[in-house]
């Protein structure tokens, strides 16, 4: 307390969400509006793969003829309050970052405004690293009529176990099974993790905004797959070759996995709403598989 009894600012301060300013109890471990960690997390480095939580929109009056609209919007929502700064006054209102479509509403409106701000779990983003860093895509997930279906992958070129097909590592990418494990003299695939989960993170701090993006779902995912695979004896992998019209002894280069409803790793890390897309001929890349069909050769592929 400071003297007769007074909070102090920094008093103020910790009783309420750092994030969304709502008042919280000094036993809460995260707030009850937004749901932000109010101890024991530090503050992460701005890039780390965290999903966005709550959202707010800053704003001030303007000559522009949708002020009038954005200011009705924006009253209509229970968070909206008035700020001053600096001897100026700001319009602040806060949403929830999974409720796209009527934070967008208002976001559409002002974002070109000279006075426009963007705060994503309290820390001041622009619209452009926060809509193209996955928030776009979350919008199109809540458009699209199977949720699941979007994010696992709509066709074979996108389908993965992640849950996120904007990772770009899917069933189906044989160069990044390649470039994340080795093959032993005696054809078995050791699949590097370490590399593995640095690469997933990189690609996941590219899409960091997505509000449903689980970072610790995806890696749990990484400790399930083994650590040899040997497709001879592992049905739910097969061998993948990169110069056998070259060279038809070449040795497989990686194992990939099988996408078939007959496969325990389809079973285990999809979830049973999605439906499995057909996958490539993968055999007629490997040594006596057959070629494709007429019109096409080797070299379009």
């Amino acid at each position: 307390m400071g003297k007769g009894g007074d909070l102090t600012r920094k008093e103020i301060e910790r009783d309420r969400c750092p994030a969304c300013r709502y008042f919280v109890q000094k036993d809460d471990n995260f707030c009850r509006r937004c749901g932000h960690p109010l101890r024991g997390e530090k503050a992460g480095r701005r890039g780390d793969p965290e999903a966005p939580r709550w959202l707010e929109i800053e704003f001030q009056k303007s000559h522009s003829q949708s002020y009038k609209t954005a200011l009705e919007l924006a009253k209509k929502n229970p968070t909206y309050c008035t700020i001053e700064r600096e001897g100026e006054r700001f319009h602040r209102v806060g949403f929830r970052a999974t409720d796209a479509k009527i934070f967008l509403k208002l976001a559409n409106l002002v974002r070109g405004w000279k006075s426009f701000r963007l705060y994503v779990n309290g820390r001041e983003e622009s619209w452009r690293s926060f809509f193209y860093g996955g928030y776009y895509c979350y919008e199109d997930r809540q458009a699209s009529p199977g949720v699941n279906q979007y994010c696992f992958g709509e066709s074979c070129e996108w389908f993965n176990w992640w849950g996120c097909h904007r990772l770009g590592f899917g069933f189906y990418n044989e160069d990044d099974w390649v470039r994340c494990g080795h093959m032993t003299r005696d054809e078995v695939f050791v699949l590097d993790k370490d590399r593995l989960r640095r690469l997933i993170l990189s690609r996941l701090r590219t899409h960091r905004f997505c509000p449903i993006v689980n970072t610790q779902a995806i890696l749990d995912r990484i400790d399930m797959l083994p650590d040899r695979i040997d497709p001879r004896g592992n049905p739910d992998w097969e061998y993948y070759y990169l110069d056998w019209r070259e060279d038809p002894h070449a040795p497989p280069a990686a194992a990939v996995p099988v996408c078939a409803l007959t496969s325990c790793l389809v079973s285990r890390m999809v979830p049973p709403d999605v439906e499995i897309p057909s996958p490539p001929d993968r055999g007629a890349w490997t040594p006596g598989g057959e070629s494709p069909g007429p019109g096409f050769s080797p070299d379009d592929f």
